[in-house]
């Protein structure tokens, strides 16, 4: 059973996220806040595998509460200011949800978290035996094949087509990377590491969290106080980029259009 705990300082929006979560028999709403300092003592008291959590409440920001809680739970921020969403990625939050949530979309979280769960009950073994690793080609293939990503999770190997991997976000000392049409990987790299190595176009790196790969941009959503939505291939996104991430995202697309000329 997946424990949650609900943060919102609106009593219908809980309501309503009860309604939502119902469609999954493993989840099981143990507590809910209405504050910051509300959710800190629920969260000591019932200890919850997750929080689905606000960012705007009546007594500060739900950034407020990371770092705050022990044992540390999964965190998935549900709001409806997208322009939060890179500065959730940069406290390794494990979802970012828009409202009004969308179902399928909520779906997707819970299947993250579960195998988040599942990734956290296991005992890592010591360090120089850890398998979760990946390593890129250092040149193209030959025949002119594409260069390769090559990705050890858990003993198992995965290896792709460099062009597939959509986004690589920071998690602190990890890195999610997302694959075009497949499920995404965590690895113990930092992401500085795939940034010395990737090729550039049309891997970007435009924020302290986010490299993407800009031939997998199907749609970018440009929007006021210099903001902008992006959807990736595969479906992944929407993700919201603020002013900084978006400024970059402008220039990298420029000089993209200015050497195809």
């Amino acid at each position: 059973m997946l424990r949650v705990m609900l943060v919102d300082d609106e009593p219908p929006a809980r309501r309503g996220f009860r309604r939502l979560l119902q469609a999954h028999p493993d989840v099981e709403v143990v507590a809910e806040a209405g504050s910051v300092a509300e959710a800190r003592a629920r969260a000591a008291a019932v200890q919850p595998d997750a929080i689905f959590l606000d960012v705007e409440l009546a007594d500060g920001l739900g950034f407020d509460l990371v770092g705050q809680v022990s044992p540390v739970p999964a965190i998935v921020f549900v709001t409806a200011h997208d322009l939060y969403a890179v500065k959730a990625f940069d406290v390794s939050a494990v979802d970012f949800l828009l409202k009004p949530v969308d179902p399928q979309r909520l779906a997707v979280t819970i299947d993250r978290l579960r195998r988040n769960r599942l990734d956290a009950a296991r005992v890592p073994p010591p360090a120089r035996e850890r398998q979760d690793d990946a390593e890129l080609d250092a040149d193209p293939q030959p025949g002119g094949a594409q260069r390769r990503i090559h990705l050890r999770i858990d003993g198992k190997s995965v290896i792709a087509p460099l062009g597939t991997v959509a986004m690589l976000a920071a998690e602190a000392d990890f890195t999610r990377i997302f694959l075009k049409g497949a499920r995404d990987y965590l690895v113990c790299r930092l992401l500085r590491h795939f940034e010395a190595q990737l090729p550039t176009p049309p891997f970007v790196r435009i924020s302290r969290s986010l490299i993407v790969n800009l031939d997998q941009l199907e749609r970018v959503e440009w929007q006021d106080a210099g903001r902008c939505r992006v959807l990736l291939g595969g479906g992944i996104g929407p993700i919201a980029l603020g002013r900084i991430a978006a400024r970059r995202l402008r220039q990298s697309l420029e000089v993209g259009r200015m050497v195809r000329a």
